[in-house]
């Protein structure tokens, strides 16, 4: 596993006289972290509410009853103990974040990336993840453990490919 992207780096130079693109799992998670797209069981999950998750355009509790209505207005308003945000991962050699790396914040526990890869639309390692919200402004530095080695991150706008969807639209 330790040499998969050195064997990636490979294929795709070996490839590259006949126009290879990466296309796959990793593709379409590249292109969807890109687009800060959640993902059930990672960002969408039992563990976070739909507030922290970033979904709280699509939560109208004014709208009527639905099931968990109340008990969701109650935690929002006691404060959310997270907040979901896209980062760029800055000096990566050979490594992206893929999930559950620890994110801190001046050797302090902030929170952990629930995905994370290279943007090869962007040019850019990236991860999302769910921090503490009092770390999630955009422009905040923190830091992201990968494989024992700790890399400097900034959280950045959300979608940072195509933010406006023009692309998706055409």
């Amino acid at each position: 596993i330790e040499m998969q992207n050195t064997i990636f780096d490979m294929v795709m130079e070996a490839g590259a006289e006949f126009g290879i693109k990466p296309f796959g799992i990793r593709a379409m998670t590249a292109m969807a972290i890109e687009k800060s797209y959640r993902l059930i069981g990672r960002e969408l999950s039992i563990e976070y509410s739909a507030y922290e998750s970033g979904l709280d355009r699509f939560v109208h509790p004014n709208k009527g009853q639905f099931i968990g209505r109340d008990r969701l207005v109650e935690r929002h308003a006691a404060g959310d103990n997270w907040k979901y945000v896209t980062m760029e991962v800055h000096g990566i050699k050979d490594v992206d974040a893929r999930g559950s790396e620890a994110i801190t914040r001046d050797g302090e526990l902030v929170g952990r990336a629930t995905s994370g890869g290279y943007g090869w639309r962007v040019g850019k390692s990236l991860a999302l993840a769910m921090v503490k919200p009092e770390h999630g402004d955009i422009g905040t530095e923190l830091e992201i453990k990968i494989l024992g080695d700790l890399y400097k991150a900034t959280i950045i706008e959300e979608s940072p490919f195509d933010a406006g969807n023009e692309r998706l639209r055409s």
